[in-house]
């Protein structure tokens, strides 16, 4: 491939950055430079058929005030007819700012602040394939909302649609085709807001949480965008399925222990990635034919320097089952609560149930807060410490890191190993 871009900066610095960063991606890329200002020269000659992508430097107001200021470039071109796919750089600006140049039809929204090669070179990559729908088709989507989920009457553009995966209060997902890849994806949907708000924050935190990691333990993003009003994701399909569907079927201690190593080892990923998950659960650990596990849905993922709490008052976020007691009281979080959320999953496959159960969801909630953890039965007592470290109710009391859990389950593992008879010990020394 030998992809058309254009680079549009007012900052030299960021213009020869960008230049060298684009050419190690693609060493015979055509690219083109010029100043923000010199777009409107250039009406007519933006289009599909010129470029396959436009890198813009917005020069964003911080004040919430003004969400827009400095997005009149990007305005400018999004009203040209065909224009390539353009992914906004932006110096200054905040989440509104983010917000509305997406709406606006901006294919990726990338702060300067947090700009490097790997963010990049995700954003590019993810650009070229998907297809910007112009700003006047998406206010015509968002207006002819469909209200059924019916996949015949999505006709989402490169992919058909073969049937359900599984759906939730936000979003479906189907087990599709892509036409361009030739790849068989789960495509997650968003569904229509109850009150009928164009609110798409969540996909994009997602889209942006996980774009900014490259790990096998993390779900891979092939493609994201707007269709009839909605947003999409395609991503990698796992069919040996998820760990909700392996606890259907017995599962031993060393496997318990074995896949609880896994799932932390994804954490640490995650965590040093400066993220915390806030839904760690069965149903988001999907499973490879080789045994290793992938975390999937960080449509609840915040950045660990959030100030924000991690749930608003009369609102659930995360599943109460796994759900860290601060979580429950909607007090801000941090690494330790994936980690709590691991040790109720541990608990899970090691006593076959769950340790919290209730009529509500309040209930059980109570529970992680108050109640008494059961403990594991009789013939497992001796591996209660270490659910303990993941559990206690106390954060203080809990593993510190994931690194920390993954050399406890390791050294527990090693425990489990059949140690050598003392002939053959003896045996082997002769």
């Amino acid at each position: 491939m030998t992809p058309r871009l254009l680079i549009a900066a007012y900052d030299r610095e960021l213009r020869d950055w960008l230049r060298h960063h684009i050419e190690i991606l693609w060493p015979e890329a055509r690219l083109q430079e010029l100043e923000p200002e010199g777009l409107a020269a250039r009406t007519g000659q933006l289009t599909t058929r010129d470029l396959d992508l436009i890198v813009l430097e917005a020069q964003c107001d911080s004040r919430p005030a003004a969400p827009a200021a400095g997005l009149e470039p990007l305005r400018l071109l999004l009203r040209q007819p065909d224009v390539a796919p353009v992914v906004v750089i932006a110096a200054g600006g905040n989440e509104l700012s983010a917000v509305r140049a997406m709406r606006l039809g901006a294919a990726d929204y990338l702060p300067r602040s947090l700009l490097n090669a790997q963010r990049l070179a995700t954003a590019l990559r993810l650009s070229l394939r998907t297809r910007r729908r112009g700003p006047a088709a998406r206010a015509t989507a968002l207006r002819a909302r469909p209200k059924a989920l019916d996949p015949a009457t999505l006709d989402l553009p490169q992919y058909a649609i073969l049937h359900k995966l599984g759906e939730s209060s936000r979003a479906v997902v189907y087990f599709a085709h892509s036409v361009s890849s030739g790849r068989n994806v789960a495509l997650k949907i968003s569904k229509p807001k109850a009150d009928g708000s164009g609110d798409s924050r969540e996909f994009e935190r997602e889209y942006a949480a996980i774009s900014a990691i490259a790990h096998p333990s993390v779900v891979e993003i092939y493609d994201y965008g707007f269709h009839a009003g909605r947003e999409f994701i395609a991503m990698e399909y796992f069919p040996c399925g998820d760990l909700r569907m392996r606890l259907q079927q017995p599962m031993s201690v060393a496997e318990a222990l074995a896949y609880a190593l896994r799932i932390c080892g994804a954490l640490r990923v995650i965590h040093a990635a400066g993220l915390i998950h806030r839904d760690v659960k069965p149903p988001n650990v999907m499973l490879r034919e080789d045994g290793s596990v992938v975390l999937i849905d960080f449509g609840l993922a915040k950045g660990m320097n959030s100030a924000a709490s991690s749930t608003a008052v009369g609102v659930m976020r995360g599943s109460p089952y796994y759900m860290s007691p601060e979580q429950a009281q909607g007090v801000p979080l941090d690494a330790r609560s994936d980690l709590y959320s691991a040790g109720v999953i541990l608990y899970e496959m090691l006593a076959g149930a769950k340790p919290y159960l209730g009529t509500t969801a309040l209930e059980v909630m109570q529970q992680h807060v108050h109640g008494p953890r059961p403990p594991l039965p009789p013939e497992l007592a001796a591996l209660d410490p270490l659910v303990d470290r993941f559990m206690s109710r106390e954060r203080g009391k809990r593993f510190p890191d994931a690194v920390a859990a993954c050399a406890a389950l390791t050294a527990a593992i090693d425990r489990l190993a059949p140690q050598p008879a003392a002939s053959d010990l003896q045996a082997s020394t002769t």
